[in-house]
């Protein structure tokens, strides 16, 4: 984010303000990051009922947890894999469905669609109608629509995240990993803010 001249790695830290080797400084300005640009934005739409903004947005905030927390050996082996890992809902199979076409589902019709063509496919739907994270429909046809809960979603993703900051708190092996993902996904924003 660029305001003026600076530019932002979070809503309060400046690229250049991050310190690489100080643990609690990158995590707290990561936390910030998560927080101002992604979490608190899907809070307020949820409780505007904007079910579709929100969704999309907790999507994204799951690539690029995503992103930083697993190896990226591939979108949608990371996006899957976290998602499998982080969101009980999604390793729970319902509806006899396996884990892996769950997973699978929940990528390409809503992830994909979303990024890719701004739009849920398979008539797949956000809707704040249902107290579970995920619902199917009961439609006749070849398989049964996926709804998702973007609040619950929302909940999910920030109980996951929590437990992440935990772990690189805790563990110097993780904090390390933590601290090579934005390293180099951060590289030419830190050299061009130094400039």
């Amino acid at each position: 984010m660029r305001i003026g001249d600076i530019l932002y790695f979070s809503t309060k830290y400046k690229f250049t303000e991050l310190e690489w080797d100080d643990k609690d400084n990158l995590l707290e300005a990561f936390q910030d990051r998560v927080r101002g640009f992604y979490i608190e934005p899907i809070e307020e739409l949820n409780k505007k009922c904007k079910a579709f903004a929100a969704g999309v947005l907790c999507v994204v905030t799951i690539d690029f947890l995503a992103r930083i927390e697993t190896s990226p050996d591939g979108v949608q082996k990371r996006f899957e894999y976290w998602v499998g890992n982080n969101i009980k809902e999604f390793y729970t199979p319902n509806l006899d469905i396996p884990l892996q076409e769950f997973a699978n589902r929940f990528y390409k019709e809503f992830r994909n669609g979303l990024v890719h063509e701004g739009r849920i496919k398979k008539a797949g739907q956000f809707s704040y109608n249902y107290d579970a994270l995920v619902e199917f429909s009961e439609v006749n046809g070849p398989e049964p629509i996926m709804i998702i809960n973007p609040k619950c979603l929302q909940e999910a993703i920030s109980k996951s995240f929590e437990k992440y900051i935990d772990k690189v708190q805790k563990e110097e092996s993780i904090f390390q990993a933590f601290k090579c993902a934005l390293m180099r996904d951060f590289q030419l924003e830190v050299e061009y803010a130094r400039r």
